[in-house]
């Protein structure tokens, strides 16, 4: 299976620009009706998978979407896993 993260990531910032111009046309209230709306339409056809709201963090290992530490983009159990094997440098399992 395809890694549906990375397909939306892209295709977010495919049409990044087009959905960011339509919008700021369509909330533009010095604008004549028309065009505000016709701006909203237009955005309205762009795909749904190029939404900011549609990419979620998954782990870049395991594909896994809950707990992912953002900054590394692996989940708590792989990093946990990574840092016992000494993998990731600058990191180490805590012990007290």
């Amino acid at each position: 299976m395809k890694n549906m993260d990375a397909i939306r990531r892209h295709s977010f910032a495919a049409y990044e620009a087009k959905r960011k111009s339509l919008q700021a046309v369509a909330t533009n209230e010095n604008l004549d009706i028309s065009l505000r709306w016709w701006a909203q339409i237009e955005k309205s056809k762009l795909p749904r998978r190029s939404s900011l709201s549609r990419v979620r963090n998954r782990c870049v290992i395991t594909n896994r979407s809950r707990s992912v530490i953002s900054f590394l983009k692996l989940s708590r159990l792989e990093f946990r896993r990574l840092v016992s094997k000494g993998a990731i440098p600058g990191f180490r399992k805590s012990c007290w």
